[in-house]
């Protein structure tokens, strides 16, 4: 939050004049030097295309914009951990590096030794628990930021007094504390202290270091964290900093499309955190300390929101041809040149991807119900695209949202396309007969199946299969064809193996295949499941009625962080996701949802489907 909302005004273009200052890059370029970052939010779960079901979908999109760090926040009590790791795996994936914010409180004196170091051993013991049980493997964060803006004052602690959330004594501690825990357990993370806000430094001439009036600042160099017997210690790898300056230039300036608005607010956030790693080095005795800006961003003001803010531009007072740039835009390109004039600043992370309740920093905004999708703030989103200095993904902003295609609901005829009473619905005709003299629901290639359904009334038969296909992750999805003999050329190509409850269970054991989940996820049901490396890519029934096998073929999902549900739908609709509308309105329906696929399916001993297994991918 590199700007506070109340100085702004109406949203409208800005030209930001690059010969202003020749030490900084030109607006049209990349950031040299400065590699952008992310901010999730509190997005996990809980919310519209949450991460915990959309983290395909968002990973392509950071991907898209060029985001080479994720910022996450530890400690969010509706986050589970399979979670956490899932988020972890898919930005890893993506070659994005994952910055994980650890908060810490603390409510005793600053100059309270002992206290101070309960406080530290307790937060350090917290850490070490994360990083073995959430944060580990192929899960490992890349960096941990410890603590978060501790200068703000609040009065929350137990004692109703008001103080810095962390005091400055206390908090350099805290570094010393996890930096000691890092290098005592050979630990490879990067540890940035918690981001400070604020930078209000004034580079003197030298040998004279930087000054502030700011007393936290001070207080935090000058504590003896910094010391080690006669010598000096640097305690963290990257100081934090929310470079969160206010400017004191008109808002009239931007909106009339004037270039130098930006030039004295650039130059104290540059100053700033120049000034704020001088004085490092001065404390810790070294010369090449580094700033992480774990948060910056620019907001409209909400007082000043035009109608369609996504579009909203002036251009009757910009000379022609002038870029059409939002204030949020151009504020985040002046922050950007401010960053690499600092020539001290490797990484910058926005400050979230969507609006908060509170706070309108976001690339994306509001949802809309009507389009479904989280409204995105053109020129922002372009902005932060060219100023990462991406090449070779899509300039569509919805690339990576593009809905995936269902196959088993009513077609133009009013035919459902997916029925298998009584008949055979295959989106593959040239497989095997995996399960001969049965009615056969199978998907296709790159397609797996997301729903089933059952007759709601008499024999509750098996009905509907629905098919699922996400253009960005068909290709996990591998069914060969044939599906049970693959080609001479290829004798140890995967191939798909068949499940048959007639008689009870089957969870592979027969064929020395392992189950995808060791747990007894339907009691008192004959379960059909699939082994760890499979997904269910078929079903079948006998010309009684009876659900009797499932077809599983091979997958190229990664196992770390995988949870696994019971979707039941024996007396009522069941279903994690509805966008696939209603697929069979004379059945009980279940269905995973989006970023699930099913592993299993059970029958009751009569025959009837009952519920799915539905697995995050």
């Amino acid at each position: 939050m590199l700007m506070a909302a109340s100085i702004l005004g109406a949203c409208g273009q800005v030209e930001e004049g690059p010969a202003q200052e020749e030490e900084l890059m030109q607006e049209e370029q990349a950031l040299n030097g400065v590699l952008l970052g992310m901010g999730t939010g509190n997005i996990h779960t809980g919310v519209t295309q949450a991460l915990a079901t959309h983290s395909e979908q968002f990973m392509c999109e950071m991907n898209q914009v060029g985001a080479k760090w994720l910022r996450i926040d530890a400690d969010v009590a509706t986050t589970d951990s399979a979670t956490y790791q899932r988020i972890v795996q898919k930005a890893h994936a993506k070659q994005i590096q994952v910055l994980v914010r650890i908060p810490a409180k603390y409510c005793g004196d600053d100059a309270d030794q002992a206290a101070i170091d309960a406080f530290a051993a307790s937060y350090v013991s917290h850490l070490n628990d994360l990083t073995a049980t959430i944060f580990n493997t192929s899960a490992k964060a890349d960096a941990l930021e410890i603590g978060n803006d501790p200068n703000v004052v609040e009065n929350t602690c137990a004692d109703g007094q008001t103080r810095y959330r962390v005091g400055p004594n206390a908090f350099a501690w805290l570094q010393r504390r996890v930096w000691e825990w890092k290098q005592a357990n050979a630990r490879t993370e990067l540890i940035v202290s918690g981001a400070i806000k604020d930078a209000l430094f004034t580079i003197n001439q030298a040998p004279t270091p930087p000054t502030t009036t700011n007393p936290f600042w001070n207080g935090f160099f000058n504590s003896q964290a910094f010391i080690v017997g006669t010598g000096k210690i640097r305690p963290f790898d990257y100081l934090g900093m929310h470079p969160v300056n206010d400017s004191t230039m008109d808002y009239n300036c931007i909106n009339n499309g004037n270039t130098t608005c930006f030039t004295l607010w650039k130059n104290s956030v540059k100053t700033g955190i120049q000034g704020a790693t001088q004085r490092a080095n001065l404390a810790s005795g070294t010369s090449d300390t580094k700033a992480f800006v774990t948060e910056f961003g620019f907001q409209i003001s909400p007082t000043n929101l035009c109608v369609g803010i996504e579009a909203c531009t002036l251009t009757n007072s910009l000379p022609l041809n002038s870029a059409p740039y939002q204030q949020m835009a151009a504020g985040m390109n002046a922050a950007g040149e401010a960053f690499v004039a600092t020539g001290v600043t490797p990484v910058a992370i926005y400050a979230s991807y969507r609006d908060g309740t509170s706070d309108a920093f976001g690339l994306r905004g509001a949802w809309d119900p009507d389009t479904h999708k989280y409204r995105v703030k053109t020129a922002g989103w372009n902005k932060y695209r060219s100023m990462s200095g991406v090449s070779g993904t899509s300039t569509v902003t919805e690339a990576c949202w593009i809905p995936g295609t269902y196959f088993g609901g009513p077609n133009s005829a009013g035919d459902l396309e997916g029925l298998f009473d009584g008949k055979d619905a295959l989106r593959t005709t040239s497989s095997n007969d995996w399960a001969y003299g049965y009615w056969k629901g199978v998907c296709g290639p790159g397609e797996r199946i997301m729903g089933l359904s059952k007759l709601n009334t008499g024999a509750g038969n098996a009905r509907v299969r629905l098919c699922y296909k996400d253009p960005l992750d068909s290709g996990r999805y591998l069914h060969p064809v044939p599906e049970t003999n693959p080609p001479p050329t290829t004798p140890d190509a995967p191939r798909c193996t068949v499940r048959n409850v007639e008689n009870g269970d089957d969870r592979g054991a027969s064929q020395g295949l392992q189950p995808t989940t060791s747990q007894d996820w339907d009691a008192g049901n004959r379960r059909a499941e699939c082994a760890p490396a499979e997904y269910v890519a078929g079903v079948a029934q006998s010309l009684d009625r009876k659900l009797s096998h499932i077809l599983c073929c091979p997958q190229t999902l990664s196992a770390q962080g995988r949870t696994c549900e019971t979707v039941a739908f024996g007396s009522a609709d069941n279903r994690q996701s509805t966008d696939s509308g209603n697929w069979d309105s004379a059945g009980f329906k279940g269905e995973c949802g989006v970023g699930r696929y099913a592993a299993g399916v059970s029958r009751t001993p009569a025959g009837q489907p009952n519920a799915l297994l539905c697995c995050t991918q």
